[in-house]
């Protein structure tokens, strides 16, 4: 009784134990099988690739057919290969969309135009040419962008600015840039339809950026049960991997980049960031082997794509893989030189071991060939990778220039546009008074009026008045230039104002020269001066100066800073 009792006990647990395993099955082998299918879909990427060529090919042929005079014809087939280009190659991607340029400036249409634009702001922004994508953007004329392209002209936007502000260093610049971002963001969200899979994506992520993470993760992983596109698949997948990563839940984060990056293989997007952020994560928990294998698939992928901030993201990672290989490479060289050295101590009691020897030994040299290999390969990758960071760092300190330049000319414009309407209005006032004044005396047939009310404008007064102001304004722009002017001169030839004064004549040529201004006819013109005495005020300042005469107003320019 009791016997059979405990078989029956025994039969319900390994019968529960079955239902439980069937139910819920343990997720170390369900995403072991995930990534199982992932290495077999990148095993079959060139099958992928194949029928992506195939399509291209297809348009291709299309496009020779097509009469050149048939502008809409012509236009729609360039712009169904640059999509097909868009995630595939981008220099092919670029030359598609200024194709899509040319015939929509044939054609005049003023639509078309902007939709080239747009597309070579998207283009550009795939392949890290901010500054280009941005300028693009800013020639488009929003009234001459069609109702249904808007979302994506703002989408373009703020995906250029996030991207900015994610490699820029300057804590400045990375906040402006990110609200910009934010920016676009929300002017998107008013411009699509609601419920459309645009609208959904979009709130989820800006729930997201706003730190709602339950909520933008309920909305999108309820966009995935939708009936959506393959690429808008891998797109959400790839969100929801960032923001499970963003909250340590590492489990659920490799398992959407997984499947974002199986997407990504499936429709040819050789511009793919997940596979390179599920390396990140496989590299972490120590699957070097695999991370190896992905992050070297990302490395083609990214050369071929052409895509410079993709090469350096995988750059930052690849070098220490391939490291960790080499360390357990030579680890495994160690343990296997132990192993020869016991199988030595012990070859004349067991001949066994002198087969062990032997297969060890053919492994040695199988571990000193690959790491050979890969020493070369590394070598070769460093050496690259070297050359794109230092492209990548002389494009970063010319925008940064360039923005400087950009911000100094707007200030001055802002300054001195402010003085010119203040001057023009106090002139334009006393002119019109006297005008009157004269008028009146006419009608009055007082000459000795009129003669007062001519007499009484001081030229010379109102000139000393404008350069006042003048100077004024300008030590308001550049409240350290008397210093840093003084900084370039002998200890015994610097600068010293009078009590009131403001700027002294040869303050007020470099001042003008500061501003822009380096004819010494224009300075003259201005000042009231003649070209001779300009002249012998500048070399005068020079000649006291401490620096190389044709290097000193280059040093002004330079060294003498803007109100921020």
């Amino acid at each position: 009784m009791n016997k059979n009792y405990l078989i029956k006990i025994i039969e319900i647990k390994c019968l529960l134990i079955v239902i439980i395993l069937f139910l819920f099955p343990n997720p170390i082998v369900a995403q072991s099988k995930l990534l199982n299918n992932l290495r077999q879909t990148i095993d079959s990427s060139s099958v992928y690739d194949k029928e992506k060529l195939q399509e291209i090919s297809f348009l291709k042929k299309k496009l020779r057919e097509v009469n050149m005079s048939n502008f809409s014809q012509s236009f729609d087939l360039n712009l169904k290969l640059f999509d097909q280009y868009k995630v595939f190659k981008s220099d092919s991607a670029y030359y598609f969309s200024v194709k899509m340029k040319e015939i929509a400036e044939l054609s005049k249409d003023s639509v078309l135009i902007s939709k080239s634009l747009l597309k070579l702001a998207d283009i550009s922004t795939s392949v890290g040419m901010y500054k280009e994508a941005i300028d693009f953007l800013e020639s488009i004329k929003l009234k001459n962008i069609s109702r249904e392209d808007r979302p994506f002209y703002y989408g373009v936007f703020g995906r250029s600015y996030s991207d900015m502000a994610e490699y820029t260093s300057i804590p400045y610049y990375k906040n402006k840039y990110q609200n910009l971002a934010k920016g676009y963001r929300e002017k998107i969200l008013n411009l699509t339809t609601e419920g459309s899979f645009f609208n959904v994506f979009m709130t989820g992520f800006n729930l997201y950026k706003s730190n709602q993470i339950n909520s933008s993760l309920e909305t999108l992983i309820q966009l995935l049960s939708k009936d959506i596109s393959i690429y808008e698949r891998a797109l959400t997948h790839y969100i929801l991997g960032e923001i499970y990563n963003s909250q340590h839940n590492i489990e659920q984060a490799e398992y959407h980049y997984i499947k974002s990056a199986i997407c990504d293989i499936k429709t040819s997007t050789k511009e793919s960031l997940a596979i390179i952020r599920l390396s990140e994560l496989l590299f972490k928990k120590k699957e070097i082997e695999l991370a190896g294998f992905l992050i070297q698939k990302a490395y083609e992928d990214a050369q071929f794509y052409g895509a410079q901030q993709r090469k350096l993201q995988v750059g930052a990672i690849l070098p220490l893989i391939e490291d960790e290989i080499l360390k357990n490479t030579e680890n495994e060289r160690k343990r296997l030189y132990w192993q020869y050295i016991i199988a030595i101590s012990f070859s004349v009691i067991l001949l066994i071991f002198i087969l062990i020897f032997y297969v060890q030994f053919k492994r040695i040299r199988k571990a000193k060939k690959d790491i050979s290999v890969a020493h070369k390969r590394l070598k070769n990758n460093n050496l690259e990778l070297v050359k794109v960071n230092n492209e990548v760092k002389e494009r970063n300190v010319i925008i940064e220039k360039v923005n400087t330049k950009l911000f100094e000319s707007n200030k001055i414009k802002e300054e001195y546009l402010g003085f010119f309407f203040t001057e023009y209005d106090d002139i334009f006032e006393k002119f019109n008074d006297i005008i009157s004044n004269i008028n009146k005396g006419l009608e009055e047939e007082d000459l000795v009026k009129i003669k007062f009310h001519t007499l009484k404008y001081d030229k010379k007064k109102e000139k000393e008045k404008l350069l006042h102001n003048f100077d004024t304004a300008f030590i308001n722009l550049f409240p350290n230039f008397i210093n840093e002017f003084n900084e370039l001169l002998k200890d015994e030839h610097k600068i010293k104002l009078k009590k009131n004064q403001i700027l002294n004549k040869e303050l007020r040529i470099f001042a003008l020269i500061r501003l822009g201004i380096k004819h010494n006819e224009k300075i003259a013109q201005i000042l009231g001066y003649s070209v001779n005495s300009i002249y012998a005020f500048k070399s005068k300042v020079r000649n006291n100066s401490m620096v190389e005469n044709e290097n000193f107003d280059k040093l002004i320019i330079d060294n003498t800073t803007i109100k921020s």
